[in-house]
């Protein structure tokens, strides 16, 4: 395998890499496999959010994390997603520690990540475990 690059997703980026990023979703299960999935929607989501790093392995996205901000003070991330493929090779480590020194570049100072079990080692590794706090979901 070539070499892998780890960059910002940026808005004109976004009609050559969303049918990839769609792909990742599906191979993810956040997409079912014969549901018809509207690009322009993804490239909306995509738009809205704060900052997306993307991995690319030959020009072609292999991994992203994106992240929602009010710009200031705050970043959630979320969707941290790497091809099968890829996995185990320490791309999802490096899109998250790109991701997290660009929010700092920003000066965001609380970054923050809800993990589903069994996948937390990735955040454990490289984050500190929040203490006193307590995670909700409202539906």
């Amino acid at each position: 395998m070539g070499e892998i690059v780890v960059r910002l997703i940026q808005a004109d980026d976004l009609p050559e890499v969303v049918p990839g990023i769609i792909a990742l979703y599906r191979e993810a299960g956040w997409f079912a496999t014969d549901e018809q999935v509207d690009q322009e929607q993804v490239e909306q989501m995509l738009r809205n959010s704060f900052r997306v790093m993307g991995a690319f392995a030959e020009g072609k996205i292999i991994g992203l994390m994106r992240a929602l901000s009010d710009g200031l003070s705050d970043a959630y991330l979320l969707d941290m997603v790497v091809s099968r493929k890829y996995r185990r090779q320490g791309i999802a480590a490096r899109i998250l520690q790109a991701l997290v020194e660009e929010l700092k570049k920003c000066k965001i100072d609380w970054i923050v990540c809800i993990s589903v079990p069994g996948k937390d080692g990735l955040y454990a590794k490289l984050g500190t475990p929040m203490q006193a706090h307590i995670p909700y979901r409202f539906l």
